[in-house]
C-alpha cells in the first residue's frame, strides 16, 4: 500500500510540476500566481544561499485559490534517515514561514496560516559519483498526507525507489525540535 502510495504521489507530483507554469506575467494569470511565483522565487534563492540546493521545480494546486505550494530541490550529497528529516523539517518549516508572511498571498490561501501539509517539500539527493548505491542513505524525501517517505533507490531497478522509512510530519517535526533545544 505505502509503495503505490508513493508511486502514486511521486506521479502527481512530477505532472503537476511538469504541468504548472508559474511565469504569470507571460500568460495574464490570476494575480494569487504572479504572488506564488514571488514566494517561490525568492525562496529557492534563500535555500540556494543557506544549504546549496537547487530548485528542480516547483507548482502547486490553484484553480481557484491557493490549495498547494510544491517546490523540489536537489543536491548531491549523501544524507541518512536523521539527515533528511531535520533537512525537509527546518526547509518545510522555513517554506510555511516564507508563506505566510507574504501579505498579498493571504487572501488567496484556502487556509490561513498556511499549514504544513499544503507546503510540499521535496529533496532529491545524488549520490556523488565516487559512492557506491546503498540502501541506507536516502536519495528521495517528500511529505504526502501529513506522512513524511524516505526512499532509496531500488537495486535491481534504480528507476523506482523503496521506502526506508515513514513517519507521520508531526512526529518528525516533533523530534527536530527537541533535538534542537538540546
Amino acid at each position: 500500500m505505502a509503495k503505490n502510495l508513493i508511486k502514486s504521489f511521486i506521479f502527481l507530483v512530477f505532472l503537476s510540476l511538469s504541468m504548472t507554469s508559474i511565469q504569470a506575467e507571460k500568460y495574464d494569470s490570476p494575480e494569487y500566481i504572479r504572488h506564488v511565483d514571488e514566494i517561490i522565487h525568492s525562496f529557492s534563492k534563500q535555500i540556494k544561499k543557506e544549504y546549496g540546493f537547487n530548485c528542480e521545480a516547483s507548482g502547486g494546486s490553484m484553480p481557484y485559490d491557493v490549495q498547494e505550494i510544491s517546490i523540489k530541490f536537489s543536491t548531491d550529497r549523501l544524507v541518512t534517515v536523521e539527515e533528511a528529516r531535520e533537512l525537509e523539517i527546518k526547509i518545510t518549516e522555513k517554506f510555511i514561514e516564507c508563506i505566510n508572511a507574504h501579505e498579498k498571498i493571504r487572501p488567496f490561501l484556502r487556509e490561513y496560516p498556511f499549514p504544513s501539509s499544503r507546503a510540499s517539500v521535496m529533496i532529491r539527493f545524488y549520490k556523488p559519483k565516487k559512492f557506491s548505491l546503498s540502501t541506507n542513505n536516502v536519495e528521495l524525501v517528500f511529505q504526502a498526507k501529513s506522512t513524511i517517505f524516505y526512499n532509496t533507490k531500488n537495486l535491481a531497478n534504480p528507476h523506482l525507489y523503496d521506502t526506508l522509512k515513514e513517519e507521520p510530519y508531526e512526529e518528525a517535526l516533533r523530534i527536530v525540535k527537541s533535538k534542537a533545544s538540546h
